[in-house]
């Protein structure tokens, strides 16, 4: 069965056909385009819809349908939007986005199927990544914001005592700090120029200054402490047998690997390995009808 995958983040979309026998990406079929998330509904929803109508055309059969990756708030389930307050694709407040791509490009609405980012790259991770011989697993990304999800047997945790409410870690106080805040790309500036004094421009830099700026790596070992003493007690509580990281920052982690696991009471700490494709899968995985059937109660406490 062939599925498309597509992951849409502040300022871009990606699609890419999945092909679910071997368990991989077609990765010639993939398409990206970067746009202004303040653009209007119709030319945001006509873009997407190109983009997707693209990675389609590479399929010899017909598709079984799309599973989009897309931050919140938003309504999994009924595939509306409630993206408000954060300066990106407000004005899709309130659509059924379902419905309009289902018009833009002649499908069934029921082939439309949606995920949150950050549990879609924890579904790819615990599916055909680092967790997927673990039952319990902490997924993070380390980018833009702190993405994060808890997993059980592949399916995300958002209601449950042994998890914070609705599976959210960025929203959690440090100190009076939200860690969004922390744990992010500014989060790592701010600390860098605590450090060191200098401004970087974005974590890229501050990764290749690493090599040989002891400033640098002591802005990314005291990232690491702090992370794996701010995650200690929620993967405690939870029972997570593994920790899995993704984002862009996570291209670092050879940097601040032994602080973060020196704070961990777990000592199973990996790479997600699935670099920018993970929550391309992970979309794609919702058109396994079995799989999507255990996961819409889920989606329906999102």
């Amino acid at each position: 069965m062939i599925q498309v995958g597509v992951d849409v983040g502040g300022s871009h979309i990606a699609a890419c056909l999945y092909d679910s026998i071997g368990q991989q990406l077609i990765l010639d079929s993939r398409s990206t385009y970067h746009l202004d998330p303040n653009w209007e509904a119709g030319r945001i929803l006509d873009t997407w819809s190109t983009v997707i109508s693209t990675t389609i055309s590479y399929a010899q059969n017909k598709v079984a349908g799309v599973g989009i990756a897309i931050p919140g708030p938003f309504d999994y389930y009924e595939g509306i939007s409630r993206i408000t307050g954060v300066n990106k694709y407000e004005c899709l407040y309130g659509m059924n986005i379902k419905n309009e791509l289902a018009t833009r490009l002649g499908m069934q609405v029921s082939q439309f199927r949606f995920i949150n980012d950050a549990s879609a790259f924890a579904i790819a991770v615990s599916t055909i990544g680092k967790a997927k011989s673990f039952e319990r697993c902490l997924a993070i990304t380390l980018g833009t914001g702190l993405g994060a999800s808890f997993i059980i047997n592949r399916k995300p945790v958002f209601s449950d005592s042994q998890v914070p409410e609705g599976g959210f870690l960025y929203n959690q106080l440090v100190d009076g700090v939200m860690a969004d805040d922390l744990f992010s790309t500014r989060g790592l500036l701010h600390l860098h120029h605590i450090v060191s004094g200098y401004r970087a421009s974005n974590a890229l830099e501050i990764y290749q200054m690493a090599t040989t700026d002891s400033k640098a790596r002591e802005t990314f070992q005291l990232f690491g402490q702090e992370l794996g003493r701010f995650l200690s007690p929620f993967v405690e509580k939870f029972g997570a047998e593994v920790l899995v990281l993704g984002g862009n920052i996570s291209n670092a982690f050879e940097y601040f690997k032994d602080q973060l696991i020196a704070e961990l009471p777990i000592a199973e700490v990996h790479l997600s390995g699935l670099m920018d494709h993970a929550a391309l899968i992970g979309g794609a995985l919702l058109m396994d009808d079995e799989y999507y059937g255990e996961l819409s109660d889920l989606l329906k406490e999102m």
